[in-house]
This record gives structure tokens, C-alpha cells and sequence, in this order.
């Protein structure tokens, strides 16, 4: 009678210890649940510009940051679990600004070279482009090629890398140079110069905002070369990098990235 009883004594313990057991294992896995479902999505923030339409602008109705750049990382965020907020910067202050860390990441118009890739990890490429042209309106030519512009005057951006290759060729009867593209077309409207060299979806952008009176783009018209654009990070955050990457990857494969360069006329 003794050892029975103390069998049952000692299966009432064993029966408690293990439902002790098992509901700490079930507060365990439901405080992880809880904390898991409620996570707060992770902060980045992201420096951009103010007015390089389309890559990634200030729209004055609605104050919202927009642009191919700015619709490629908040789809990217809502993939890989974090939230984007914008600082507007001038584009020559971006490095500097994710260097000493006042932002995580670089959300522009930025094209990977060596010189920033010194301080700077870039994403896998969301774009490339290359120049385009405009011309007079009433020019009905179909230019393709710059040898087309052969003799003519033309215009090109000041300090810009494509202003010196054209300068090199040395085919034009003169390359003007100009700080900013309201003057550059508007000498076009006056045929002051037979074309102007901008960046094809900037030039696009314009165009379908109303902003190109008197000049039309020349579809089809085939760059010197095309230049990739990327996300920034500082040299070393592998793990935004990373995130990013799997992001576009994700994006690429499914066609979302494509629907996007087509909103944004990087795309045909």
C-alpha cells in the first residue's frame, strides 16, 4: 500500500512537472508569436533630390517624395520588412551625407563609379539610360546617331561627362554648354542650336508634364552609351545591402520593376 502510494505520488509530480513544462513552452511560443506579429517594421532613411524628375523629385501639389527611384525602395521596404522616410539633399552633398551617417541610404539618380564606390556600396543596377535629344519641333529629321548632328550646333550640360565626348568627337561646328536645361531648350524652340543633349527620361518627363513648347524629343535616337542607376548604402551596411538586393531580385522576376521603369518611361 505504501509503495502504491507513493507510485501515485510520484506520477502526480512527474504529471505536473510536465504540464509546468508544456505551458511555459506555449508562453514561450506565444510571447514570440505576439512579438513576432507586432514588430515594428525597421527605419531607414533615405536621402534624396528635390527636382530631378523622374528619378526621384518633390511633387509641389501633394509634398510627396516620388520618382522611379523613390516607387522602386518603398516597394523594395514593404518586401524585406522596413519603412523608408525622405531628407531632401542636394545631389553633390548624397555621399557625404551617408558617410557620416545623417542617412542610411542614397535614394537618386546615382550612377556607381569608382570614385564614390571608394566610400560607397551600391545595389545591383534598378536602370540604365543614356542621353536623348530634343529638337525643334517643326524639324522633322529622323536623327539616330550623333553622326546625324555632324556640322550642326548643339548643346550639352556643363561639367558633364557627355559634353566632353561630344567636344572629342569634334564632328559639331560648335558645342554650347549650358548650367541648366530651361535655357538649353528654350534655344532649341529658338534655333539657336539644332538639338540638346539631356537625360532620355528626364527629357521624357518633361515632355509629358507640357514643358518642352516649340521642341519634341527624337524617339529612338541611340545614346554614346548607357549608364546604370543604384541605391547607396555606406561602405560596409551589408545588411540594408543585402535586404535590398533580394528586393530587387524579387521585383525583377515578378515584373513589378519592369511596371515601374514603364510608369517612369525608362521603358518603352
Amino acid at each position: 500500500m505504501h509503495q502504491h502510494t507513493s507510485h501515485l505520488a510520484s506520477g502526480k509530480s512527474a504529471g505536473f512537472s510536465h504540464r509546468v513544462i508544456l505551458a511555459a513552452a506555449l508562453a514561450m511560443t506565444l510571447a514570440f508569436g505576439i512579438s513576432q506579429g507586432h514588430a515594428a517594421p525597421l527605419k531607414v532613411s533615405a536621402g534624396t533630390t528635390p527636382s530631378s524628375i523622374p528619378n526621384a523629385f518633390l511633387d509641389l501639389k501633394t509634398q510627396q517624395i516620388e520618382g522611379v527611384m523613390p516607387d522602386v525602395i518603398r516597394e523594395i521596404g514593404k518586401r524585406e520588412g522596413f519603412d523608408v522616410s525622405f531628407d531632401i539633399i542636394p545631389f553633390s552633398a548624397l555621399v557625404q551625407s551617408v558617410v557620416s551617417n545623417k542617412i542610411d541610404l542614397i535614394v537618386a539618380g546615382m550612377t556607381p563609379t569608382p570614385k564614390r564606390q571608394e566610400v560607397v556600396d551600391f545595389s545591383e543596377p534598378v536602370a540604365e539610360f543614356g542621353k536623348g535629344i530634343i529638337v525643334n519641333a517643326s524639324d522633322k529629321q529622323n536623327y539616330r546617331t550623333v553622326q546625324d548632328l555632324k556640322g550642326t550646333i548643339i548643346g550639352a550640360g556643363a561639367g558633364e561627362e557627355t559634353a566632353d565626348e561630344l567636344m572629342k568627337l569634334g564632328i559639331f561646328k560648335e558645342v554650347k554648354l549650358y548650367t541648366n536645361g530651361a535655357d538649353m531648350a528654350r534655344d532649341v524652340a529658338l534655333g539657336r542650336i539644332t538639338a540638346a543633349f539631356n537625360d532620355y527620361p528626364i527629357l521624357k518627363a518633361q515632355e509629358a508634364a507640357g514643358a518642352m513648347q516649340g521642341t519634341r524629343v527624337v524617339d529612338g535616337f541611340i545614346p554614346l552609351r548607357k549608364v546604370p542607376i543604384a541605391f547607396g548604402v555606406k561602405k560596409g551596411n551589408t545588411a540594408l545591402l543585402t535586404k535590398i538586393n533580394s528586393g530587387l531580385a524579387k521585383m525583377k522576376a515578378d515584373g513589378s520593376l519592369e511596371a515601374i521603369l514603364k510608369k517612369w518611361k525608362f521603358k518603352d
